[in-house]
């Protein structure tokens, strides 16, 4: 699941009215773009598709995904189905294969590997990984100002 976007009411701290109406206008705009749609792309497998049905309403919820977006939530569910097909390959041949003149590693290993990380790469890109949600958090949390124990006495 993505990182929820902060809204302006979710904020602490003060913030001038420019930065304030400059803010509102971020989000406005991040919801001006076509809703991305619940039904998969058509060129999707089996697995990626069982993939697309159980993210896109989790990413929905939270972030403000787009038609844009579409593209690239297919490959993370293309490159789900692809570690899933290959896992399915070691299972049933092993870690290795026999050919006419030696034992060598299946490319299945391979291709489940390749298929691992560019998940990996494009989730990092939809915040769909704890490592990127927490590094979301944190550049966050180092923008914001430390609390000032004097800034509420002299706002009264």
């Amino acid at each position: 699941m993505g990182a929820p976007l902060k809204s302006i009411t979710q904020m602490r701290g003060t913030m001038s009215k420019k930065k304030l109406a400059d803010r509102r206008d971020m989000e406005e705009s991040l919801f001006t773009y076509q809703e991305l749609v619940e039904q998969p792309p058509a060129w999707l497998d089996d697995y990626a598709v069982t993939e697309w049905q159980r993210i896109v309403p989790l990413l929905k919820k939270d972030i403000p995904v787009s038609e844009l977006d579409a593209a690239l939530i297919a490959s993370h569910c293309q490159a789900y189905s692809d570690i899933q097909k290959a896992a399915e390959l070691v299972k049933e041949q092993g870690m290795t294969v026999e050919t006419t003149d030696s034992v060598k590693a299946n490319p299945a290993v391979k291709m489940k590997l390749d298929a691992t990380n560019q998940m990996i790469r494009i989730d990092d890109l939809l915040g769909l990984s704890v490592y990127s949600r927490a590094k979301l958090a944190v550049k966050s949390e180092t923008k914001k100002k430390p609390d000032d124990p004097f800034a509420e006495l002299i706002a009264q």
